[in-house]
């Protein structure tokens, strides 16, 4: 059974990177539910991986770019087992929005952690998550390990304790039975005062009993929410972090932190959860 049963993979023209995005993506659903896309816009063409030479007209190197995107999704594609493939037209963030269509579920992306999300021609991770109707999957690429992943072995789920959080952890569960993977929860108050934490620890433990989640898997900490789920996520070596967002407004649910400044700097994948 997939955790995801409608995927939008966004891939560049860099093989390797989109290889791994793509292997991810068929970690999480069937390659017969992904559809893999690129987005090429027109005013920003100057890119080393497209037809180069002298065209006649612009209309004649807009048909070569599509044709050459089109072989190459399919060449990536078929190495996975996927055979949906679409070649958009615009800017990465905002085709793939256009895109995502309501019966979607997921929509991979590539992030280099360091910079957001800039394996889509400089789409940021915030512009990415901004609007889309679905959960965002960014996959940290490290090029300095060539870009290989490994499966998810441990997950952490960041709440803020609200309504939302069943939505967060519903998803991040699902994920983590899915991938055979452990399962963490973690809060960050922003303030450290003795009673507030007392009492914000409580409410996690609650949470995190009713997904049979191990009290040494359970973190109430304390400070700026992005460093502290960044430093938590080193600490305990998870592969993948959960959080909420309202997809309109970026990511809200961590007490007011932005997609950008979850994205930013993490070193490893981000699932923001489209919360309702």
């Amino acid at each position: 059974m997939s955790a995801f049963q409608h995927v939008v993979v966004g891939l560049d023209m860099h093989q390797g990177t989109a290889d791994a995005i793509l292997a991810r993506a068929c970690e999480l659903a069937d390659p017969d539910s992904i559809e893999a896309v690129h987005a090429y816009n027109r005013f920003h063409h100057e890119h080393h991986d497209y037809p180069q030479g002298n065209f006649d007209t612009s209309e004649a190197l807009d048909e070569a770019i599509r044709r050459q995107a089109d072989r190459y999704l399919r060449q990536v594609g078929g190495r996975r087992g996927v055979t949906r493939v679409r070649v958009l037209d615009g800017s990465a963030a905002d085709a793939l929005h256009a895109y995502a269509r309501e019966s979607s579920d997921l929509v991979v992306v590539g992030s280099h952690g360091h910079h957001g999300a800039r394996t889509l021609f400089g789409s940021t991770s915030n512009a990415m998550i901004h609007g889309t109707p679905c959960d965002v999957l960014a996959v940290h690429i490290d090029e300095e390990h060539g870009g290989e992943l490994s499966a998810y072995e441990k997950i952490l789920a960041a709440v803020d304790l609200g309504d939302e959080s069943f939505q967060v952890m519903e998803e991040a569960n699902r994920v983590a039975l899915h991938c055979s993977a452990e399962l963490a929860v973690c809060n960050v108050s922003h303030a450290p005062h003795e009673a507030v934490m007392d009492e914000a620890a409580e409410r996690l433990g609650h949470l995190a009993d009713s997904y049979g989640i191990e009290d040494e898997n359970v973190f109430e900490v304390a400070g700026n929410v992005a460093h502290r789920v960044h430093d938590l996520a080193s600490k305990i070596a998870a592969d993948l972090i959960v959080v909420g967002t309202h997809g309109k407004h970026g990511l809200q649910l961590l007490t007011g932190s932005t997609a950008n400044a979850m994205l930013h700097g993490a070193r490893c994948d981000v699932l923001a959860v489209r919360v309702r």
